[in-house]
């Protein structure tokens, strides 16, 4: 059953990574024809998109990495070990 939760985490992955992205855009759209705007509101929209895109995919691995145990850092080095 353990594969089918990665499986889940695999799906929310991809919804992450592409809804922000194509609903910020969307709304770009809608306000650009709804409002009479330029073609700056659909960069705009894109930028915002691509980097909440981004922030979410960061989270999303994130939570991918702790669920499947693998959270542990291997190069910290902590400079309070005084011998």
């Amino acid at each position: 059953m353990k594969w089918l939760s990665l499986l889940t985490w695999v799906t929310q992955f991809g919804f992450s990574a592409i809804f922000p992205l194509c609903g910020g855009l969307l709304l770009g759209s809608w306000l650009q024809n709804a409002y009479s705007l330029g073609a700056w509101v659909m960069v705009l929209s894109g930028i915002l998109g691509f980097l909440v895109s981004i922030s979410t995919v960061r989270s999303c691995l994130r939570a991918m990495r702790k669920a499947t145990g693998n959270d542990q850092k291997k190069d910290t080095v902590v400079f309070n070990d005084h011998e």
